[in-house]
C-alpha cells in the first residue's frame, strides 16, 4: 500500500520561471477560453484586470499610453470618471475593505472590449505577434464588431463568413471549433 503524507520538499521540487510578458500572455490565452466556452464573467474580468495591470505598468514604465485609460479620445475632463468606471469591477472582485457587504451589478457586456485591449496592448508592447487564441479572438472581435474594427487584410474572408450567418453567437462556436482544432493540431 502507498503512503500518503505531506512532503514540504514537494512543495519545492518543481518551479516555472516566466516574465511579465509570459504571465500576461498566460492570463489572457485564459480569458480567451472563458470566454469562447462562456466560463464564469467574474473569473474572466479578474485574470484580464490582472493581465491589463502588468500591461498598463510596463506601458508607462516605458513612457508610452496604450491602454484604452490612457487615450487621448478620452477627454481630460472625464478621464478620471471613465478610468473608475472602467476600474470598479476590477477592483469589486480583489478588495473587500471598504465594500464587503455591498453588491455589484456587474455589467459584463464589457469584457469582451476589456479582452481586446488587453491583447492590443500586450500585441504592441512585446513585440510578439499574436498566439493562435489571440488571433482566433481578434477575427471573432472582427465578425462580431465590423463596424468598430478596421483590419483590411481580414475583411474579405470575414464577410463570407458573416454573409453566411444570422445569429452572431455562431461566430463564438467558430472561435469554440478553432480553439479544439488547434489544440488537436497541437498534439498531433
Amino acid at each position: 500500500m502507498i503512503e500518503f503524507r505531506f512532503d514540504p520538499e514537494e512543495l519545492l521540487k518543481h518551479e516555472l520561471i516566466v516574465d511579465k510578458f509570459e504571465v500576461a500572455k498566460r492570463q489572457i490565452i485564459s480569458a480567451i477560453k472563458m470566454f469562447f466556452y462562456e466560463w464564469d464573467v467574474v473569473s474572466q474580468h479578474t485574470l484580464l484586470g490582472a493581465a491589463h495591470q502588468i500591461l498598463c505598468d510596463i506601458s508607462k514604465i516605458e513612457g508610452k499610453s496604450l491602454s484604452i485609460k490612457d487615450s487621448p479620445l478620452i477627454k481630460e475632463d472625464k478621464r478620471k470618471e471613465f478610468i473608475k468606471a472602467v476600474n470598479m469591477p476590477q477592483n469589486y472582485f480583489k478588495h473587500a475593505e471598504k465594500d464587503h457587504k455591498q453588491k455589484l451589478i456587474f455589467k459584463y457586456q464589457f469584457v469582451p472590449f476589456y479582452l481586446f485591449d488587453t491583447i492590443r496592448m500586450y500585441i504592441l508592447l512585446s513585440s510578439n505577434d499574436p498566439c493562435f487564441e489571440m488571433r482566433i479572438f481578434l477575427m471573432w472581435f472582427q465578425l462580431r464588431y465590423p463596424d468598430l474594427l478596421n483590419y483590411p487584410a481580414a475583411e474579405k474572408d470575414l464577410q463570407k463568413i458573416r454573409a453566411d450567418t444570422k445569429n452572431p453567437d455562431t461566430f463564438r462556436i467558430l472561435g469554440q471549433y478553432l480553439l479544439e482544432k488547434g489544440q488537436m493540431d497541437i498534439k498531433e
